[in-house]
């Protein structure tokens, strides 16, 4: 009888510590989901492709959380709340920033969160018992996705416009523009030898251009000297013999001005009295030379004769 009685305490006991145990897992799961995760909110735009529940939520690249809920706004459609849960105490501040980055390729996408700067403080809710708001900035997956039907149409005339271009014409010219520069590739490479000798040609006349350019240097060096040595004493020569005619001309000047003034008539005079003895010799001439007798002796009257 005491046997079995002790067999039922020890069956009690057994019992209620397997109760007691199991009541303790599920007051540490409790409390650990109560204590250890923080609640934030993230608003999207547009879409969230790739973004399932349970996709992980990083901070700087570190796992430290995971996505819990995905709902649209009723009163803005294209905005989409994604609820996700991270642990107590990462440091998620006023300036982080949220976007999705996609996991590899199996076409899933992460909640990427931006640890943001030190000196801002951390992300508060803006009332009590509200959950708070992470700001999101563009995601590269996004954009792409934004500006894939763009990407596609301007694709598609690109296309169209290279078509035109690489029509049968374009073809031909294109073909005709490449043999022209062959050929004229050729003709360089026929002329080789007359543009090297022309390059020579033109290396010779500069390098004789450069030694009639130092000659002319030196003859003028020479010039100089020799204005220098010998017609800076010859030009002192003439400015003194200038300086002597001027003194000469000074000195003359009185007995100029007197014979302007009374001589001059006077030689007047007797170039005109010259001129008059000078006619009556002409005319005293003359006459010896037609009738000299007759100048000499006067007129004679004639014999008379008888009948």
């Amino acid at each position: 009888m005491e046997t079995r009685a002790h067999f039922i305490i020890v069956g009690a006991f057994i019992i209620a510590a397997f109760v007691l145990g199991f009541a303790f897992i599920l007051w540490g799961v409790g409390t650990t989901s109560e204590t250890d995760d923080v609640p934030y909110d993230i608003m999207f735009q547009k879409n969230v492709n790739g973004l399932s529940i349970s996709n992980p939520v990083l901070l700087n690249g570190v796992r430290v959380g995971k996505v819990t809920n995905i709902v649209l706004n009723p009163d803005k459609p294209e905005e989409i709340r994604v609820r996700i849960l991270v642990k107590r105490g990462t440091p998620i501040r006023d300036d982080s920033r949220a976007k999705l980055i996609p996991i590899g390729i199996t076409g899933q996408s992460s909640v990427f969160i931006s640890g943001g700067t030190a000196s801002s403080p951390l992300l508060r809710p803006l009332f009590k018992g509200n959950v708070p708001v992470i700001k999101t900035v563009p995601s590269p997956l996004s954009e792409i996705m934004s500006a894939l039907p763009e990407m596609l149409n301007t694709g598609k005339n690109l296309l169209e416009d290279l078509r035109k271009v690489v029509n049968e014409d374009n073809r031909k010219n294109i073909k005709e523009f490449l043999a022209n520069i062959s050929s004229f590739s050729n003709m360089l490479v026929k002329s080789e030898a007359d543009i090297r000798l022309a390059l020579d040609n033109i290396k010779n006349a500069a390098e004789q251009t450069r030694q009639a350019m130092t000659k002319t240097e030196n003859a003028a060096t020479t010039v100089n000297d020799y204005v220098a040595k010998e017609l800076s004493p010859a030009t002192d020569k003439i400015g003194l013999l200038v300086k002597r005619i001027d003194n000469l001309v000074k000195n003359m000047e009185p007995g100029l001005t007197r014979f302007s003034n009374g001589g001059l008539d006077d030689l007047t005079s007797l170039v005109n009295e010259s001129r008059t003895l000078v006619e009556a010799l002409e005319n005293i001439a003359q006459k010896l030379d037609s009738n000299p007798k007759q100048y000499l002796l006067g007129k004679t009257v004639p014999e008379y004769q008888t009948p």
